[in-house]
């Protein structure tokens, strides 16, 4: 929600995408592997306040799995503001070195919804040639991409290194319309949700995270996804905050002991969740 200007409508033009090769600052993106790639969002842009405030994203590869770590001053079951739960978005990869409308257009646009409490209105899992919309109307966000620069968040690393600057940003989005929500599109695969521990548990390790910090992610097949150089983002419901993160999915040749290292921490946390669950039905 908007800083002093919860109520405000704002409205912003729509426009034109630029037709510049956006995802350039991923073409040598390095590739994931079971080791952690990090990258991080500037701290206090966040409109709203520290509740709104994305921190950091990191990623992995596990065996078969695609891991995603998000850290941030949002919950993944939201906010409360005015009677009203806002939570993340949903997450979108693009394969396909183009800006985000033109990938979603060519059918190319991959979303994730993992938020239970977000207000997309389909399942959770992975969809493909995903069409999005906007739900910042309904949390007290903002009309336009535009409208947020204007409200003075314009700091270096504004989407994180992905997207480094406003310029970057327009570029790749557009001014207008935030587009944070999977609308439609084809299911491809399911998610699993991790809490903080299955994260640490997996070698995660933020920089600067901090007590108030809330760290969870989600894993997904890889196989459901597209493979190559890709630009990932997220918005908060609202959008008060964004990230970019830009990546290869096509992993570097790894030994069979880190593949069985990835292969084990997932053994190793399944069993983990078993036994738990095995101690509840006891109690």
């Amino acid at each position: 929600m908007k800083r002093n200007t919860m109520f405000a409508t704002v409205l912003g033009g729509i426009a034109a995408l630029s037709l510049v090769p956006v995802m350039s600052e991923s073409a040598n993106a390095s590739s994931l592997t079971s080791s952690w790639n990090y990258q991080y969002d500037a701290v206090g842009d966040g409109s709203g306040g520290k509740a709104y405030d994305i921190k950091g994203m990191a990623m992995s590869i596990q065996g078969d799995k695609l891991v995603v770590a998000l850290m941030g001053g949002t919950k993944l079951s939201g906010e409360m503001y005015n009677k009203t739960n806002i939570s993340w978005g949903d997450m979108f990869f693009n394969f396909s070195g183009k800006s985000f409308k033109e990938a979603e257009a060519a059918g190319q646009l991959y979303g994730v919804r993992f938020a239970q409490s977000n207000d997309t209105k389909v399942d959770l899992g992975v969809y493909s040639g995903v069409k999005t919309t906007s739900v910042t109307g309904s949390n007290y966000g903002y009309s336009s991409l535009e409208s947020y620069y204007k409200a003075g968040f314009d700091k270096a690393n504004t989407q994180g290194t992905a997207l480094s600057t406003k310029q970057a940003a327009y570029d790749y989005y557009g001014k207008g319309s935030i587009q944070n929500s999977i609308a439609s599109g084809n299911k491809v695969g399911g998610v699993d949700i991790l809490a903080m521990n299955d994260l640490l548990g997996l070698g995660l390790n933020f920089t600067g995270k901090t007590t108030s910090d809330s760290i969870f992610g989600f894993s997904v097949d890889k196989n459901s996804l597209g493979s190559g150089n890709f630009l990932a983002n997220i918005f908060l419901e609202c959008g008060n905050d964004a990230m970019a993160f830009s990546a290869s999915a096509a992993p570097e040749p790894t030994t069979m002991a880190g593949t069985a290292l990835g292969i084990a921490a997932f053994g190793a946390l399944k069993r983990r969740r078993r036994q738990k669950q095995t101690a509840e039905k006891a109690d």
